[in-house]
């Protein structure tokens, strides 16, 4: 009897507490906005609902100027900050990446699907890179073009002739018979003025990627992924100037770990490690978070779900999906 009354007093509180967020401290807020405004003196915070989302908001002073800066209390992020009542930052909210482009749409990491994502909006399009024998960058995911083109081989055994006669678009449907294998520049150029290029670089010289790079202004704005740490850091020796963003291992202890090794501006998040929690910490450790949201629970639930938890970034296979339910929430430009 005892024991069914106690379930039924816990069932009758269990929706309220689901529903409660929790929170970062006032402190921990107070550091965020620092981040944007170097040497605040902290006047005043309080914490508030802005839209149904619990806000910190801080008033502090650098000398003459007085600084407002409303930060998400539940994802411990930034919202925007003024400077005697004029905005000087916004955060631009939550950006999506196109997994290998359109990939739902056209042949995976082709110009076709490169241009479908950016008509559909995606802010980022994402691709692979591979060197070809006789030295040329490429768009390619898998180490053999047998999956996505007419051909057999693997491309680092293939010379960039080779490659280009091949028909990377037939596989998907007959409308892309003739699609070809896409050079890095090509990629890029393609993308420019469209979204931004974001690089997973499987397998190459990294002087050749940086030259790539640089020749289309992208240094410094690229954001750059690489599986192969090794490969990552002489990468970053012939040139720091990428938004790396590594994948961290473990979740939550592999955070601090993955801080100290590469120092990264991102940090990249797959599901299996992927907690609300984890996106907190990293943002509290001033870092952007880069989910990956591709698989079985890339679904409207699954999709709610990583929303909820406050990335920055997103990558999807279902932009079709995600792009309408950001919008709807007000999270996408």
């Amino acid at each position: 009897m005892v024991m069914a009354l106690t379930l039924r007093i816990f069932a009758a509180f269990l929706p309220a507490l689901w529903a409660q967020p929790t929170l970062i401290s006032p402190v921990e807020a107070i550091h965020l906005a620092e981040a944007h405004v170097k040497n605040l003196t902290v006047t005043c915070i309080r914490l508030h609902a802005e839209r149904e989302v619990p806000v910190y908001v801080i008033e502090g002073r650098v000398n003459q100027d007085g600084y407002e800066a409303v930060v998400d209390a539940r994802v411990a992020r930034t919202l925007r900050v003024r400077k005697n009542g004029a905005p000087i930052y916004e955060w631009p909210g939550v950006m999506v990446v196109a997994h290998r482009g359109a990939s739902r749409h056209a042949p995976e990491n082709t110009l076709a699907a490169f241009r479908k994502a950016i008509e559909l909006g995606a802010d980022l399009i994402e691709f692979d890179v591979r060197q070809t024998r006789d030295g040329h960058l490429v768009v390619m995911h898998d180490d053999t073009v047998d999956r996505t083109t007419d051909g057999r081989g693997r491309v680092s055994q293939m010379t960039l002739e080779e490659i280009r006669k091949l028909d990377a678009g037939s596989w998907f449907g007959p409308q892309f018979k003739g699609e070809r294998v896409p050079t890095l520049d090509e990629a890029l150029e393609t993308i420019k003025g469209g979204a931004l290029p974001d690089i997973d670089f499987k397998a190459g010289t990294p002087e050749k990627l940086v030259e790539a790079v640089a020749r289309h202004g992208l240094l410094g704005k690229l954001t750059l992924y690489c599986g192969d740490w090794d490969l990552l850091r002489r990468t970053l020796a012939v040139s720091p100037r990428f938004l790396i963003r590594p994948t961290v291992p473990l979740g939550l202890v592999g955070l601090p770990i993955l801080i100290r090794e590469l120092d990264p501006p991102i940090v990249n998040v797959d599901w299996p490690q992927f907690t609300e929690r984890l996106i907190v910490e990293a943002h509290l450790a001033g870092r952007k978070v880069f989910l990956n949201a591709m698989g079985p629970n890339e679904t409207e639930f699954g999709l709610g779900r990583m929303i909820d938890a406050g990335p920055d970034y997103i990558q999807t296979d279902r932009l079709d999906l995600l792009l309408p339910m950001l919008r709807a929430r007000g999270l996408h430009r």
